[in-house]
């Protein structure tokens, strides 16, 4: 029996990959569960937009679907 690796939400998913992202200008693209592009922008701070994401605070309902779509 194998064990199935751990499910990740959508804002810990975000969080992940801010770690990764440059704390620099540039553009970047949220994908959904099935590859769809859901959104591309762009930003001063890549790292920090991206965090803003991941906080789940003040969003609108546009943008919190967007990211509990991802």
């Amino acid at each position: 029996m194998t064990d199935a690796p751990p499910t990740l939400t959508a804002a810990d998913l975000i969080r992940d990959e801010a770690r990764r992202a440059p704390d620099k200008p540039g553009v970047y693209r949220m994908y959904g569960e099935d590859g769809a592009c859901l959104y591309v922008g762009k930003a001063r701070s890549l790292k920090k937009r991206i965090l803003h994401y991941a906080q789940g605070r003040f969003h609108t309902q546009r943008i919190g679907l967007m990211v509990s779509l991802t």
